[in-house]
């Protein structure tokens, strides 16, 4: 939800396909009204509670998480997310359990709809054959410096069999590995420290907004360090706006998003 938010802010149109429990409130539900945001991929179950997180941050920044991965999926979800994506643009693969994330990532590739994995803290509950099939299943991955190592541990299949690896490395910036294009990397944006919950995920929205418009990997990176600067000085994980986004771009990089020239 928090990549869909930043998609949404900045002009994209997102539709979150998540199973939740009772405890999605009319509150939280009239934030996405707000948003304009589509809710059809939203499934109410009867379950008590939808998925959620703990998040602890020392004082170097370092984030420790609990996450509760929410009400069971039916066991036809498989075949439900795959006729609710096609005929979709692209789809990020958010992080969850790897008995949701695998059979999502199947659906996906069957029906043709080209996505990025984004495991995060859920690797922690990947066994080193989720990991490897996971892996197989995905043409792009994202992941920060952590995951990065925990998934080149455990999967069996090389990272450099994906065609595009991309790792956030927090203040150093991101860097990435291109099958065909080779190696990059960008510094991070300059930003006031608040909040670093959910910058993550705003990346991974900045970079899917500048690559939907045909931008370069390199400029899609500084794309997502933009948004995750715009997140980091905010408090809490849909509360930043994107209205500066231009703007902020040629700030941080003394050039105009090329993509936006285009369109």
């Amino acid at each position: 939800m928090n990549i869909a938010y930043t998609l949404k802010l900045l002009g994209d149109t997102p539709v979150p396909f998540v199973h939740v429990g009772r405890d999605f409130d009319s509150d939280y539900g009239a934030h996405l009204v707000a948003l304009g945001m589509d809710t059809s991929g939203i499934q109410v179950t009867d379950a008590p509670y939808s998925a959620h997180a703990f998040i602890f941050t020392d004082r170097e920044q370092n984030q420790f998480t609990g996450f509760f991965g929410g009400p069971p999926v039916a066991e036809d979800f498989e075949q439900r997310i795959g006729r609710f994506a096609r005929g979709f643009d692209y789809a990020v693969l958010a992080p969850d359990l790897p008995e949701h994330m695998i059979p999502a990532a199947r659906a996906l590739r069957k029906v043709g709809v080209p996505f990025l994995t984004d495991p995060g803290q859920n690797l922690t509950d990947f066994e080193s054959s989720d990991a490897a099939e996971l892996t197989r299943l995905s043409d792009a991955v994202v992941v920060n410096e952590f995951e990065y190592e925990t998934l080149r541990r455990h999967a069996r299949r090389p990272l450099d069999a994906v065609e595009l690896v991309i790792v956030t490395e927090g203040e150093r910036g991101t860097r990435w590995r291109h099958r065909s294009d080779g190696d990059g990397h960008e510094p991070a944006v300059t930003a006031q420290i608040v909040d670093p919950t959910g910058c993550g995920d705003a990346f991974r929205a900045g970079f899917v907004h500048a690559r939907l418009r045909s931008a370069s990997i390199a400029h899609a990176v500084r794309a997502g360090g933009v948004t995750a600067a715009l997140a980091l000085e905010a408090n809490g994980t849909q509360s930043h706006r994107c209205d500066g986004f231009a703007s902020r771009y040629r700030d941080a990089w003394d050039t105009h998003p090329p993509w936006l020239d285009a369109s």
